[in-house]
């Protein structure tokens, strides 16, 4: 009996295919595992296999034709089986097409038609995250001079006014301060350039003489730091200046305010004028938070804001808040010579990380001379007679710490005090827009993206979720932002980077999984590097394989970590990485060694 070939679906989101080439003629002898077919998907280009053994009797969809999941593509004869000539497999109606004529069948949508559609689909049933969830489409102005208005020229705004012109709409960024947000200004860039100092003297510190540098004992210049820091991101910021307008971005420097109307009001200098859109898109990134009872005065109870700009070294620092924003800034203080205290609320340092990695960061700031105090709970931080006091209580019982300063790194909060919210149908709670998955708010062509919409507060989510909704607009209907596959990166030493789901999250949802680790400490390039603190913890699932999550601690893990974010994206199985080979000596071999790892099969630990 012959055996009919459909289309797979080779990914959750796949609903077609193009066949890309056949790497088997009609005629050959099929043996199962051997590769069929390429098949280009929604996500990359994936081999088809063998499933039926036999002879390849016909071959239906040819080469370049485009094939919905589920309809035939080929049929396969058992060994000496005789194929009537006019046989054609179940589903033969929905014939593939070549991919031109699939595209010259329907004229190219509109941005408004696209708009319109996307509309109207069909809300997500709770366990189909797949399915878009979409607010009403419409414009903010019909008539607007521009296309587009970003408010806010951080990662996020920047990003997407640049994205949008690149996609010939006609573009405007409001930005009162500087190009390039917090994060190139007082937050991602400055600090990476501090944070280096502070790695630069840590080695010598620690290493200096088994290396032959002939050093142990550096002597940080704080001044000469910071001001280089400050270069790094001026110079920065007049090349994002550059980029609008090589891309044709009008900067119109002011602060932007909605007022009832459907109008968009800028001032500057005292001056205000209406900027007319028929989009908006609000990029007004976040500030530092505090809770109560911290009592932030820029002066002893500081932000990040001051810290990055200290004109002298505290001899005590309190760090309340273990993210990635306070254990950067103890790291680098506790470098250059300050007597640094962490207090965090949680059971572990690094909150939202693997337990495992978490207690490696530990163990190193501590071996460092950083103290760390965990389920503390705080109460006050306070500038008492020019001290920073900060009171809190563990088990039960109330402490005190007095340092110089006190620095508050307990997270942000969304910038929508002043952009005139109530003024349209946006809802904002608690300092956060909600949007959908194209970014829309409930205001017809008004927009959101960034902090002001929620965690995870991070500058490459913001970028992305700016292309994405830009690309929306302009009627191209992106992938949506995949939240559960956020790289997280912390730049302190032992650096962090991660992605997917921790151990305990596993554990929460009753998942079964095969987790392999390798150390730092046996491997060739850390050893090369001095740099032989840390681990690779990989998670996958049990049954099927699949990469669940990555987390990586030591030299680097920044770095690392994209790889492996890149095999979650692409569904790439443990066997997969298990057979890619990976180059020697460098500290991606742990990678590998922890794949292995998680299937017995590790060959240096």
């Amino acid at each position: 009996m012959p055996i009919d070939v459909f289309m797979t679906q080779l990914s959750p989101t796949m609903t077609e295919g193009k066949i890309a080439r056949w790497l088997k003629k009609e005629g050959d002898e099929l043996v199962s595992g051997e590769v069929l077919a390429e098949v280009e998907t929604d996500k990359a280009t994936m081999e088809m296999e063998v499933v039926d053994e036999g002879v390849l009797h016909r071959i239906i969809a040819p080469e370049g034709s485009v094939v919905a999941v589920g309809a035939p593509i080929a049929v396969i004869a058992e060994d000496g089986e005789e194929i009537p000539e006019d046989y054609m497999p179940d589903g033969s109606d929905m014939a593939a097409q070549p991919e031109e004529e699939v595209a010259a069948e329907a004229p190219a949508a509109t941005a408004e038609q696209i708009v319109e559609t996307l509309a109207a689909a069909p809300q997500a049933d709770e366990d189909d995250e797949h399915e878009l969830q979409l607010k009403p489409a419409g414009v903010f102005n019909a008539d607007g001079e521009y296309d587009v208005v970003v408010i806010g020229a951080g990662p996020g705004g920047y990003v997407a006014a640049i994205r949008a012109a690149q996609l010939g709409l006609k573009t405007a960024c409001i930005e009162a301060k500087h190009l390039g947000g917090i994060c190139l200004n007082w937050g991602c860039i400055p600090t990476k350039a501090l944070l280096r100092t502070a790695e630069i003297i840590n080695v010598i510190r620690h290493h200096g003489k088994e290396l032959g540098i002939g050093l142990t004992t550096p002597k940080p210049d704080l001044a000469r730091a910071v001001a280089r820091s400050r270069g790094i991101s001026e110079k920065l910021a007049g090349g994002i200046g550059y980029l609008f307008k090589k891309n044709k971005v009008e900067h119109i420097q002011g602060y932007a305010r909605f007022e009832s109307g459907n109008r968009l009001m800028v001032e500057q200098d005292g001056e205000t004028r209406q900027v007319t859109a028929k989009h908006v898109i609000v990029a007004t990134g976040a500030r530092a938070r505090a809770f109560p009872g911290m009592e932030i005065d820029n002066e002893v109870v500081i932000t990040y804001m001051q810290a990055l700009v200290p004109e002298k070294l505290p001899k005590k620092l309190t760090v309340i808040g273990s993210g990635a924003i306070g254990m950067e800034f103890a790291y680098f203080y506790n470098a250059m010579g300050s007597d640094v205290t962490v207090v965090e609320a949680a059971d572990q340092i690094l909150p939202l990380e693997d337990h495992e990695i978490a207690r490696v960061v530990e163990r190193s700031f501590k071996k460092n001379g950083i103290k760390v105090i965990t389920g503390a709970m705080v109460s006050k931080a306070a500038n008492v007679d020019g001290r920073g006091v900060v009171e809190y209580e563990k088990k039960g019982k109330s402490e005190r710490i007095e340092s110089d300063q006190v620095l508050v790194a307990v997270g942000v909060v969304g910038n929508t005090d002043n952009i005139g919210g109530e003024n349209t149908q946006m809802k904002i709670e608690r300092n956060q827009i909600e949007v959908d998955d194209w970014y829309r708010t409930d205001h017809p062509g008004v927009y959101a993206i960034g902090d002001v919409v929620g965690a995870p507060a991070l500058a490459h989510v913001a970028s992305h979720e700016g292309i994405v909704c830009v690309e929306a607009i302009a009627g191209q209907a992106p992938h949506r932002v995949d939240y559960g596959n956020v790289p997280g990166c912390t730049y302190c030493q032992p650096q962090v980077g991660s992605c997917g789901k921790t151990e305990k999250q596993c554990q929460e949802e009753g998942i079964p999984v095969k987790i392999g680790r390798m150390s730092y400490a046996p491997n060739g390039k850390a050893l090369g590097l001095a740099e032989t603190e840390g681990m690779v913890k990989t998670i996958f699932h049990a049954e099927t394989g699949e990469l669940l999550g990555a987390h990586i601690v030591g030299a680097e893990a920044t770095e690392l970590i994209v790889s492996l974010q890149l095999a979650r994206t692409y569904e790439t199985t443990e066997a997969e990485l298990m057979h890619h080979m990976f180059p020697h000596p460098t500290l991606s071999e742990m990678i590998h060694e922890s794949v292995l790892d998680s299937d017995g099969r590790a060959i240096h630990i």
